[in-house]
């Protein structure tokens, strides 16, 4: 099987390890330490060496890759195989190693990454391909859905791989609409997909095997009752139910809160972290009737709240926390970077203005106090005793 396939596996292994050569002709422009994994929020949290990203992420995929053909080889049913089938050992890990390296690459080089949009796309497109690839897989003991039942049965593995395709082609779609959460409902949304129509293919399969059984088609020995049965079918429909119904809730809910104190406030949503800010921290602040929301550059956009980093042709990027019912906004810059935020109202709105406005105005009348006071002190001397020796000095910096 190697020697039939061997220009398929050296293509593969040049297509996996093809993010080195980018990584070597950028070399000096990357930075010494490059992020490589990021947590459910988006924001990176795990770091490694320039060497390692370049060198080692494309070769252990590789070796992985080597490893999946070596064990698919000695396989002999896979002498049979469809071709077609086949293909899926040979496609995925180059594209798992040209995405990821892709993503790494571009943060390195200041691109914002958003991992509630890539995630679900990558996922969702190999659930969509491989799912159309299942109905031609042939039986086997490395592809495919391997229970006992469907080993031992070629009419339950050739049903199991009918339904198992049309289900995670299902699921595909399904981790594509993900991309609409918020990065950790994302997660968890995914996973039960994923948990969901595992679930789905063995009670299909498993109600087949107990069809051949009754009809003595097959000699396997059942290890679970109709009972068992009922309440897997019970709970399957359960979790998709909470599925759907969670992902419902968070698209239509959620708010954006703004706490004050003495020296700034801090803004806060249910699908984001809070943000605070420090009035002396506010260059300028203005109210709009009207602003867009744009597009998302990494966060969350639902049919209630836009949380997270956007863009929009008025402001450029900027960070929002706005209700989606209410097109005016607060516009707040600050060190460069702009904030915007709203209430459910624009009545609301205005107040969030007005506050931070009156803060920023008592802020600027001590300033300038602060500044008056010490004029005056500068105009009228100051004395000072340093040891045995006073010092006065006057309005016009004589030494007296």
């Amino acid at each position: 099987m190697i020697k039939k396939n061997i220009f398929k596996i050296i293509l593969s292994s040049l297509f996996t390890l093809s993010p080195i050569a980018f990584g070597l002709v950028m070399w000096d422009e990357l930075p010494a330490l490059m992020a490589t994994h990021w947590g459910v929020n988006g924001e990176a949290d795990g770091f490694s060496s320039r060497t390692f990203t370049v060198f080692g992420l494309p070769i252990i995929l590789f070796v992985l890759n080597l490893v999946c053909f070596f064990i698919t080889s000695l396989d002999t049913k896979n002498k049979r195989q469809n071709k077609k089938a086949l293909n899926m050992i040979f496609f995925i890990m180059p594209i798992i190693s040209i995405f990821a390296s892709s993503v790494i690459y571009a943060v390195a080089f200041g691109k914002t990454f958003d991992l509630s949009i890539a995630f679900p796309i990558l996922l969702g497109l190999l659930f969509i391909i491989m799912g159309n690839l299942m109905p031609k897989v042939r039986q086997n003991n490395t592809l495919g859905f391997k229970f006992k039942w469907t080993l031992q049965s070629e009419e339950n593995w050739n049903a199991t791989h009918r339904f198992g395709g049309k289900i995670m082609v299902l699921s595909g779609f399904l981790m594509l609409f993900t991309m609409l959460l918020p990065a950790a409902a994302m997660m968890i949304t995914a996973f039960a997909i994923i948990l969901v129509s595992l679930i789905s293919v063995v009670i299909y399969s498993y109600r087949y095997c107990l069809i051949e059984l009754e009809n003595e088609d097959t000699e396997f020995e059942p290890i679970y009752n109709k009972k068992s049965y009922f309440i897997a079918g019970i709970i399957s429909a359960i979790l998709v139910l909470v599925i759907l119904g969670s992902t419902t809730y968070v698209m239509f809910s959620g708010d954006v809160t703004v706490t004050y104190t003495d020296d700034g406030f801090t803004v806060d949503s249910d699908y984001s972290d809070p943000l605070s800010l420090n009035f002396t921290d506010i260059k300028d602040i203005d109210f709009y009737d009207e602003m867009e929301v744009g597009d998302k550059v990494m966060g969350f956009n639902g049919a209630t709240l836009s949380v997270g980093k956007f863009k929009n042709k008025a402001l450029g990027e900027h960070t929002r926390y706005t209700y989606n019912n209410c097109s005016a906004a607060v516009v707040i810059k600050s060190d460069g970077k702009l904030l915007v935020i709203n209430a459910k109202t624009t009545e609301a709105t205005k107040e969030i203005y007005e506050r931070i406005s009156s803060k920023l105005h008592t802020d600027t009348n001590n300033n300038t106090n602060n500044n008056a006071n010490n004029n005056a002190n500068n105009n009228n001397g100051f004395s000072s005793n340093v040891g045995d020796i006073d010092i006065t000095v006057s309005g016009e910096g004589e030494i007296i």
